[in-house]
């Protein structure tokens, strides 16, 4: 099983500029 620093729920542009600021501070994020 996967596990991940975080979870974003909703890929709209608040999501995405979301997911993108966590990964590039090395969190492993997923988005659903």
């Amino acid at each position: 099983m996967s596990e991940f620093d975080a979870i974003v729920i909703g890929a709209g542009i608040g999501g995405l500029v979301t997911a993108t600021q966590l990964a590039a501070r090395g969190a492993r994020v997923l988005v659903l």
